[in-house]
């Protein structure tokens, strides 16, 4: 299954949309930055495994990547996969 979705994948457009996610990852003060990657590293991706705390400070610092401006930055790279209607 990979290997057929890796075909279908325009790799330009995962490019552009791994820059836009750097630009936007950038706006975070340094501090935020490094406790985001943290906490990331310490969950595993599973918000189970943080305290309640650690998951408010979490979407605390979150919030703070603009996650709507990403997904509004990213908009045209989802009509080029789907291709023009």
């Amino acid at each position: 299954m990979f290997r057929s979705v890796r075909r279908k994948v325009p790799w330009l457009i995962v490019f552009e949309a791994a820059l836009l996610m750097r630009s936007h990852w950038r706006l975070l003060p340094p501090p935020d930055r490094a406790r985001l990657a943290e906490l990331l590293r310490r969950s595993g991706g599973r918000p189970d495994r943080l305290t309640r705390e650690e998951r408010a400070e979490f979407r605390r610092l979150v919030g703070g990547l603009d996650l709507t401006g990403i997904a509004r930055d990213m908009a045209p790279f989802g009509r080029r996969l789907r291709g023009h209607r």
